[in-house]
């Protein structure tokens, strides 16, 4: 069972910035939280741009290194199979990365109903 006299619930950083900014700016409730909402959405996708393009150029970087190495060590030796399948799919994998950096790129956030 729950105590009638619970202590009242504190408010934490956030709502408090949104509730001053409300006041200040005379703005509705709603407005100001939309407008965080739009701010966490595109700080998020930033996040996410971010990480696709350091995947793509770590990716992009471990291919140029290997497929150099199988040029070094000739395509006629066993050591194609080495480097250059690792160089094939580390640039695969470059690919996919730059094909997810556009997707996140192009994303409109859905407003509200």
């Amino acid at each position: 069972m729950v105590p009638e006299e619970e202590a009242p619930r504190r408010k934490g950083l956030i709502e408090s910035i949104k509730s001053y900014a409300a006041n200040v700016l005379g703005a509705t409730r709603s407005r100001v939280d939309d407008f965080s909402a739009e701010v966490e959405y595109r700080s998020l996708r930033l996040l996410w741009m971010v990480v696709w393009s350091l995947v793509g150029l770590t990716s992009l970087c471990l291919a140029a290194g290997f497929a150099v190495l199988t040029v070094i060590f000739g395509f006629h030796l066993p050591p194609k199979y080495a480097f250059g399948i690792p160089a094939l799919i580390f640039f695969v994998l470059a690919l996919i990365s730059l094909v997810m950096f556009q997707k996140t790129r192009l994303t409109k956030r859905r407003p509200r109903q």
